[in-house]
């Protein structure tokens, strides 16, 4: 297990997102989009896997609650969305290992060597009134811990 926390820096004057996405992104950003034909996995298979060391914890996730709207992360781990959070916050989130592909006979130890020590992320972030804004994060992860800042969007 690992945890992630998103804590919402500033700037002050922002007060707090309405809402808050956290995304896990693949090793890279091309690797979901195809796949040799003939026997191998489908489509759905490929971009369903997730292609880095670490994934959410399905139904986890900040006020983790399906009866509020706030359902946790998705069943493949890729995805969690958040009721939103104030300046000066912060979230925890709850990830686990993932594995290598059902179809792949790689061995884990070869499958973490291969995808490497890198937690990609993409935060979306919205504010009523505003248009929604992408900013993507990696943290190398080593022993278990990992840091990175991410910059305000410009005009913020």
């Amino acid at each position: 297990m690992l945890r992630l926390i998103v804590r919402l820096m500033g700037p002050p004057e922002l007060g707090h997102l309405d809402r808050l996405t956290v995304s896990i992104r693949d090793d890279h950003p091309w690797r979901s989009q195809a796949w040799p034909a003939g026997g191998r996995p489908t489509a759905e298979q490929v971009a369903a896997q997730i292609w880095g060391r670490w994934r959410f914890t399905p139904g986890t996730g900040p006020g983790a609650s399906p009866s509020r709207g706030v359902p946790g992360a998705d069943p493949t781990g890729r995805t969690t969305p958040t009721g939103g959070m104030p300046v000066g916050e912060e979230l925890p989130f709850q990830l686990e290992a993932t594995w290598p592909p059902s179809w792949s006979r790689q061995p884990i130890d070869a499958w973490q060597q291969q995808i490497g020590p890198w937690l990609r992320l993409k935060l979306e972030s919205h504010l009523e009134g505003q248009p929604p804004w992408v900013l993507p994060a990696e943290l190398m992860i080593q022993d278990g811990v990992g840091y990175t800042e991410v910059p305000a969007p410009p005009g913020t």
